[in-house]
């Protein structure tokens, strides 16, 4: 005897899981919330996306791909080490303008404790560290920063730069005092001595 046929669309409620995630935290979200913003039952949202840390990590992996690839991709797009961090500062910025006050999934969700077990944790942990590695490896790569503590403290302050960025975002504050943080930052990452 065959089951039901599936009467949702995976993408849909994947976005749904994304905005929920994104508008309430990890923390602040139920697997009830989650399983409303789909319009999925109990039954169906467990076999089809399992717990709520299978969720979390399905939803990071989308976030990434979809909002933090756009800010690597203008990292990526700049072949000066120095320039290229600094345009990725200054893309979180304006996006963080535009998103006002939730910031970012990523960038909030690595600051939150997600839950006692650390399972949560760990997607986020991995996704800080792929964008500590990119961040690096621009300013490290052959024309870049020699002196690799150089590089490394210039990688701690962008990602510093970054979660401030958030910061300001996520306290609503005026979209021109963000985009000046961001300036500033970004001018100060270009000025630095390589």
């Amino acid at each position: 005897m065959a089951g039901r046929p599936k009467t949702f669309d995976t993408e849909k409620a994947l976005d749904a899981f994304v905005d929920v995630f994104w508008s309430k935290g990890y923390q602040g979200t139920s697997v009830d919330d989650l399983q409303d913003a789909a319009g999925i039952k109990r039954g169906s949202f467990y076999a089809a996306f399992g717990c709520k840390d299978d969720v979390f990590h399905c939803v990071l992996e989308k976030y990434w791909n979809e909002a933090t690839r756009l800010g690597l991709d203008q990292m990526d797009a700049e072949a000066e080490p120095l320039k290229a961090v600094a345009a990725l500062v200054r893309h979180v910025g304006v996006f963080m303008t535009q998103n006002t006050p939730r910031g970012c999934l990523l960038l909030t969700s690595s600051g939150a404790v997600l839950n006692d077990r650390g399972d949560g944790n760990k997607p986020v942990r991995e996704r800080m560290k792929m964008l500590e590695r990119r961040i690096y490896g621009v300013l490290a790569r052959e024309n870049g920063i020699r002196d690799e503590a150089k590089a490394q403290e210039l990688t701690a302050f962008a990602l510093a730069c970054l979660l401030g960025l958030n910061a300001l975002a996520r306290n609503d504050q005026d979209h021109d005092k963000i985009l000046a943080a961001a300036n500033y930052a970004a001018d100060s990452i270009e000025n630095s001595a390589a």
